[in-house]
């Protein structure tokens, strides 16, 4: 051994293989794919910091929002669909570490709840009334679900 080869650490950067990434994918493309993640506290677009879970916050205390919030809101959206987008697309190209790749897709699948949370906000929904209506959408989402099972099972036999 020679004694440089002591003092070195060998840093091992393991990347992310082909089906790791397909399965981000599927899973950021998915139609549920924001269920239980976390709003990012803030985020940079274009040089600009949104506060987002402030902003959520502060809509969902207020309930009524006058226009000119509701005008930042509407310009704020675009936005941020556009990044989640540009995240996307940088996991389904680039070379990347596992930390990188899990990384963009949580900051990806956080600003689709953002984008959903603040459209439900701008429409008036949330709270009690928000839940009723996604677990009804969870539950027909199951019921079409276990129908297509039930076909797959059928067409094997």
């Amino acid at each position: 051994m020679l004694p440089d080869e002591r003092n070195r650490k060998e840093t091992y950067v393991e990347y992310i293989s082909t089906q790791e990434r397909n399965k981000l994918l599927w899973s950021l493309r998915s139609d549920f794919a924001w269920v239980g993640k976390k709003i990012p506290k803030t985020t940079e677009i274009d040089g600009e910091e949104y506060k987002l879970g402030d902003l959520i916050r502060e809509l969902g205390e207020k309930g009524i929002i006058n226009s000119n919030k509701a005008a930042e809101v509407r310009a704020i959206i675009p936005k941020l669909k556009e990044k989640a987008k540009a995240n996307e697309e940088l996991l389904e190209t680039e070379e990347l570490t596992k930390a990188e790749a899990e990384a963009l897709y949580e900051e990806a699948t956080g600003l689709l709840r953002a984008v959903i949370e603040l459209e439900d906000r701008l429409e008036g929904k949330g709270g009690e009334k928000g839940a009723d209506e996604f677990r009804k959408m969870l539950n027909a989402q199951r019921l079409i679900d276990e129908k297509s099972f039930q076909q797959l099972l059928k067409s094997l036999k």
